[in-house]
C-alpha cells in the first residue's frame, strides 16, 4: 500500500514538474524572445512619447483590458502630467522567466507635459506576457505614472559607485602588502634554515639577487598571488601571511524611495 502511494506521489510530482521544465527557454530561444520583447517595448515607448494612447491600448494585456476600456485608458493617460522624454530609455535588464512571461527593468526619463524642461527619472519594472502571438504589457502600471516605480538619485548612485571602487582598491592593496610581507618572512626563514625552499622559490630569490646586483628593481611576483588572495606557494611549515588590514564595512547602496501606490 505504501509503495503504491509513493509511486502515485512521484507520478504527481513529475506531472507538475514537466510543464514547468518545458516552459523554461533554452539559450537560442532566450535570444529570440529578448529581441521580440525589446522590439515591442520600443514600439510602446514611441507610442507613449507621441501620445498615441489608442495604439498603446492594443498592446495591453487581456486582464488590463477587462479593467479598463479603450476610452477610459486614453482619458487616464491624457490626464497624466508626465510622459517619456524624447531620449533613449535605459533597459537595465530583461528577465525571461518563462517562454510567455518576461520582466523588464527600465530606467525611464519623464518630462512634464506643460513644461518639458522639468525632468523626472524613475526605475520601473514592466511585465510582458505573450498573448495573441505578441507581447502585451500591463496598462494599469502606465496610468499610475509617476507614482509607479522608484525615484532615481543619480548623485547618490555616483557616490556609491565611487565608494565601492575605493574599497575594492584598498582591499587589493591590502592583499598585495600581505603577500609581500609573507614573502619577506619566507626568505628570512629560508636563510635561517627553518624551511626548505622549493625550486620555484630558489629561482625567484636568484632573480631578485641578480636584479639587485644589476641595479634594477626585482621582478614583482606578488601581484598574481595577491589577486588570488593567497600567499606565495611554499613547503609545509612556512610562515603564515601577515594579516591584512581590517576590512571596512561594505558600501551601503543608496536606498531609492519605495514604490508609491
Amino acid at each position: 500500500m505504501n509503495k503504491v502511494r509513493f509511486l502515485g506521489g512521484l507520478l504527481l510530482v513529475l506531472l507538475l514538474w514537466v510543464p514547468l521544465a518545458q516552459a523554461e527557454p533554452n539559450p537560442y530561444e532566450t535570444k529570440i524572445l529578448r529581441k521580440q520583447v525589446m522590439t515591442q517595448l520600443m514600439s510602446l515607448m514611441e507610442m507613449w512619447k507621441e501620445e498615441l494612447y489608442f495604439d498603446m491600448y492594443d498592446l495591453g494585456q487581456r486582464a488590463a483590458k477587462k479593467r479598463l476600456s479603450k476610452a477610459e485608458f486614453a482619458q487616464r493617460m491624457v490626464d497624466l502630467s508626465w510622459k517619456p522624454a524624447l531620449t533613449e530609455n535605459d533597459v537595465k535588464s530583461v528577465r525571461i522567466l518563462y517562454r510567455n512571461y518576461v520582466l523588464l527593468d527600465v530606467r525611464v526619463n519623464f518630462e512634464y507635459k506643460l513644461n518639458p524642461t522639468r525632468k523626472l527619472l524613475k526605475d520601473m519594472t514592466l511585465t510582458a506576457i505573450l498573448e495573441e502571438k505578441g507581447w502585451r504589457f500591463d496598462l494599469t502600471q502606465l496610468i499610475r505614472v509617476p507614482f509607479a516605480g522608484k525615484f532615481v538619485d543619480l548623485e547618490a548612485e555616483k557616490k556609491y559607485s565611487e565608494l565601492v571602487a575605493k574599497q575594492q582598491m584598498e582591499e587589493a592593496l591590502a592583499k598585495e602588502e600581505a603577500v609581500k610581507a609573507a614573502w619577506i618572512q619566507k626568505k628570512k626563514d629560508i636563510e635561517d634554515g627553518k624551511v626548505q625552499a622549493t625550486p620555484e622559490e630558489e629561482k625567484r630569490i636568484q632573480d631578485e639577487e641578480a636584479a639587485k646586483e644589476a641595479g634594477q628593481n626585482p621582478p614583482d611576483q606578488t601581484s598574481d598571488a595577491a589577486a588570488q588572495g593567497q600567499a606565495p606557494a611554499g613547503a609545509p611549515g612556512q610562515a603564515p601571511a601577515a594579516p591584512a588590514k581590517e576590512a571596512k564595512p561594505a558600501a551601503k547602496k543608496p536606498n531609492n524611495q519605495p514604490e508609491s501606490e
